[in-house]
This record gives C-alpha cells, structure tokens and sequence, in this order.
C-alpha cells in the first residue's frame, strides 16, 4: 500500500494581520512534506512547484489520508460532525493522533491504541473509522475553535 505522506501548517494566523478597515486577514494553510523545526516555526515544503514555507509548528497537522462525505481530505487538528442519512448524530469531535484507549468487544475492556481517533468532551475517544460514510469536515482547531462541542452539565 502506497500512502502519501502530507502536512498542512499555517504561515499566517487568523486576524493576525488586518485590513486598513481593522477586518482580520483570514489564515493562510500549505501542504506538503515537513522539516520539523525546534522553535516555534517548521518549515513545509512542496514539489510542484518545489517551494518552502516557514510555519507555525503548533499548526502542523498531519492528513489521515481519509476523506470526509464531501470529498474533503481530513487532517490532525480538524473538526468533524457525525452524518448519517443527512442527519447530524453526535456534537462536534476533534481528529487527533497518538494513543487512546479503545473499546475492545471481544476482550470486553479498553485497550490502547495509536493512530487517529476523534474526541470530544464528554465522551470516550474513538477511532477515526470510515470517514467517507459519516464525517463532515465543519472547521478546525486554528480557526475555528468555538465550534468544539462542550458537555452538558
């Protein structure tokens, strides 16, 4: 199996820069391999044509190589709603990478795992799964923090 490996990161913040009228410059996302940087900027690369991008390392984010219900490429970083028959069943979850624990039914105990999961307050991280027959890409973390859910009380 043959994968491609891709990052995104932002070389500009949301409202970091804004308009002589004081609006907020949207951000600005490249795609592309990584050069991981020690401090508070990476450098992301592309091939066609070969460029290079210092970004905000705490941006990065890494495509899970899925796609959402809409053609969508999901990243690391990226807020989903769960679809299914156009309705929406579960509130906003964020896609992630790196241990969680997972529900086994033939063990019938959590056991970890690593690789993309979603989570969401309030309930247990799941696997990222089939993307392509639930998720909605609605937002991201960078720009859109707001819409993450928050547990009822």
């Amino acid at each position: 199996m043959s994968r491609a490996i891709k990052f995104r990161g932002q070389t500009r913040r949301k409202g970091e820069k804004v308009k002589l009228d004081g609006t907020p410059v949207e951000c600005n996302w490249v795609y592309g391999g990584i050069f991981l940087g020690q401090g508070d900027f990476s450098i992301i690369y592309s091939y066609e044509p070969i460029e290079k991008y210092p970004v905000y390392t705490d941006t990065v984010g890494q495509s899970t190589g899925k796609y959402d219900i809409s053609g969508k490429e999901i990243f690391e970083g990226d807020i989903i709603e769960s679809h299914l028959g156009g309705q929406v069943l579960a509130g906003n979850m964020v896609v992630k990478f790196g241990k969680y624990q997972a529900y086994c039914p033939v063990d019938k105990q959590d056991m970890d795992s690593v690789g993309f999961y979603v989570s969401a307050p309030g309930v247990p991280n799941m696997p990222l799964g089939p993307t392509e027959d639930y998720a909605k890409v609605i937002g991201n973390i960078f720009e859109d923090p707001d819409l993450i859910s928050k547990p009822e009380i």
